[in-house]
This record gives structure tokens, C-alpha cells and sequence, in this order.
């Protein structure tokens, strides 16, 4: 039997997520001893358990991903942050890619559902961490970047973390969709995929007005989802030349430009920057209008 094929019996399961595990540890190993090395094993991480989701029956994975964490973390019991912070979410990216892989989701889903879960991760494990190893890893980055004495640094901490997240998460998108691809696994590029994160570039556009009144921290979250959609619409809308609603676009720009510029001297400093969100509501806005119109015309046709 080929490695890379479906798995049927509990042997051939245990077989290929053996190997994928053993992988992941060495990976962590390596990680734990050279740290320089671990920005790029984080993008490569990912991968195996990809192919454990893809190839492996999915009532397996528990198990994968409860022993490579338990190895992992043995393996790496005198720095056992490279497992908390590369090694788990690794998997759960992982399981993502393969499970949306399998039902040939569209990247831009997968990406945000990935990138999500990760800096959830991540921000889930920052109280265990400050616990057990006494490091305040919020103070440590904002002292790394000379930002202890901003007073709204910790307003943009999780929307930072989350970019941060899926910075990390596109490259290794572009790591693993390129030998998922090998497999015959390829995303669709269907019409009603396009306009549901239209509608949600829109929307998250919107839910910034709300939330920057009661919870500014998920305002900017929103903001950073929101800049993410549009500029996949940006940027497909690039790739099929659609050079009159570029334009549209690029005037929304302009007028984000003025509006900031008039307004951000009148609002709270930890508030003024939320402004930018009214690029991608005029993106997601102008976008879902044209592609109505186009189901429209199609209809007439």
C-alpha cells in the first residue's frame, strides 16, 4: 500500500499517524534546541496532520493528536513551550486543512477558520503560561516592541495576536495546499462561496460601529477580518480584470482617506483607528452589489 492512501483497518490508521507523530516530535525536538529554527518548522508543522485528516479515518484523530502532544511534550520537558505554542496548534490547523481539503472548501474559509482557532489557542494558554513558567508574555511582547507606556496597546493585543496568527497560517496554507494538491484535493471556486464572504466583509465591517462602543478589543478583531475579506476581493477582482469596480473600490478608498482625516482628531485616540474600517465596508458593500447585479442579468439573459 502506498503511504499516502486511505487508510481502512486500525493498522494501516496507527501505521501512517505513527509516522506523522514521530515527525511532529522531531520537528519539536529540533525546535526546542535551535529557536531560530522555529519559525520556519511552525509553517511546516501543519502538514502531517493534513494527511493524517485526509488519509486516516476521522474517529482516529483523538488519538493522533492526544499522543503527539503527550510525546511532544515529554520529548520536550525542559522547554515545553515549543509544544503549547507550535506543536498543538499544528494539529488543530492541520485537522482544518484536511477536513475543508476533503470537502473542497475554498482557501479563504480555511485560512480564517485555521487562523482563528489559532490565536484562540494561543490566547487560551497565555494565563497557563504566565502561571507556570512566571513569564507575562503580554508585557515581554509590548517590552519588545517599546510599548509598556501605551495606554491602548492592550485594546489591540488579540486582534495583533490574531494577525499574527494568520500571517503564520497563509504561509503555511501555501506549504501544505501545494502537496495537498498532489493528492487530487483542489478548492472550489463557486459563485456562492464568493458572495457569502462579500456578505461577511460587509457585515464584520459593520459589527465594528457596536462593539467599538461596549468592547473595543473584538471591534479590532473585527477590523482585522474584515481588511481580510477585502482584500481577497480586492483581489480577485484583480485576477479577472474587473477594472471599472476596481475603480469604484479605489474612490471608497479615497473617501476613507478623507473621512479619517476629518474625523480622527475627534474621537477617543483608542477609537480613531477603527476609521479604517470603512475601506472594507465600501468594498464588501460595492462588491455584493455588483454580483447581484450580474445574478440579475443573468436571470434576464
Amino acid at each position: 500500500m502506498k503511504l499516502f492512501s486511505n487508510r481502512e483497518t486500525l493498522l494501516e490508521n496507527m501505521t501512517l499517524m505513527g509516522i506523522m507523530a514521530s515527525i511532529n516530535i522531531i520537528i519539536a525536538v529540533i525546535a526546542a534546541f535551535f529557536p531560530v529554527f522555529s519559525l520556519f518548522l511552525v509553517l511546516i508543522l501543519p502538514l502531517s496532520s493534513t494527511l493524517v485528516e485526509l488519509f486516516c479515518k476521522d474517529r482516529y484523530f483523538p488519538i493522533y493528536a492526544f499522543a503527539t502532544i503527550g510525546l511532544a511534550l515529554v520529548a520536550t520537558i525542559w522547554n515545553m513551550e515549543t509544544t503549547i505554542f507550535y506543536v498543538i496548534p499544528s494539529i488543530l490547523t492541520g485537522y482544518i486543512f484536511g477536513l475543508m481539503s476533503k470537502k473542497n472548501v475554498p482557501a479563504i474559509y480555511s485560512i480564517l477558520a485555521a487562523s482563528v482557532a489559532q490565536a484562540g489557542v494561543t490566547i487560551a494558554f497565555i494565563p497557563f503560561i504566565n502561571f507556570v513558567f512566571d513569564v507575562d508574555v503580554i508585557f515581554t511582547f509590548k517590552s519588545f516592541f517599546k510599548l509598556t507606556e501605551s495606554i491602548y496597546i492592550d485594546e489591540i493585543v488579540p486582534a495583533f495576536i490574531f494577525a499574527i496568527s494568520m500571517v503564520q497560517i497563509v504561509l503555511s496554507y501555501l506549504i501544505v495546499s501545494n502537496e495537498v494538491k498532489k493528492f487530487g484535493f483542489e478548492p472550489k471556486d463557486d459563485e456562492k462561496y464568493r458572495i457569502i464572504y462579500q456578505i461577511a466583509c460587509f457585515v464584520c465591517s459593520l459589527a465594528i460601529i457596536p462593539f467599538a462602543f461596549f468592547f473595543v478589543k473584538g471591534s479590532y478583531v473585527f477590523l482585522m477580518i474584515a481588511i481580510y475579506f477585502a482584500v481577497f476581493i480586492v483581489l480577485d477582482f484583480i485576477y479577472k480584470r474587473k477594472w471599472f469596480t476596481l475603480g469604484v473600490l479605489l474612490f471608497g478608498i479615497v473617501i476613507n482617506v478623507i473621512v479619517f482625516a476629518l474625523a480622527y482628531s475627534k474621537l477617543d485616540g483608542c477609537k480613531a483607528l477603527l476609521l479604517v474600517g470603512v475601506t472594507p465596508l465600501w468594498i464588501g458593500f460595492i462588491s455584493i452589489a455588483f454580483s447581484l447585479l450580474k445574478r440579475e442579468s443573468k436571470k434576464i439573459q
